[in-house]
């Protein structure tokens, strides 16, 4: 699996050999590994973030329960979520399509 970010949000594309994904959690937990894998923390400094799980709904985005954000608030916060959840199942469009999108907030 690899992921690709532009200014809209971030994809997850399925490459050859890559297993069926069962669950819409499985994805979003894919989406965070890879973020984490790309951005990792590249200091010692400990309150340096990572990519986190993150549950629009808690927040008032919508009822959708699929994200991630870096772990900083103010000004520097990025969060992805699945903002098509209500017509669309992650795991299945990943399965059916090879990629799956979400977006930036």
């Amino acid at each position: 699996m690899k992921i690709t970010t532009d200014s809209n949000g971030v994809t997850l594309h399925r490459e050859p050999g890559d297993k069926r994904i069962s669950h819409e959690s499985t994805v979003t937990h894919h989406i965070r590994r890879l973020l984490n894998e790309r951005d990792g923390r590249q200091t010692d400094d400990r309150k340096a973030r990572t990519w986190r799980r993150f549950y629009p709904d808690k927040v008032g985005l919508t009822s959708c329960r699929q994200g991630v954000w870096n772990g900083r608030r103010g000004a520097g916060t990025i969060v992805y979520w699945h903002e098509r959840h209500q017509i669309e199942d992650a795991a299945e469009q990943f399965n059916k399509t090879g990629k799956v999108f979400y977006l930036v907030a």
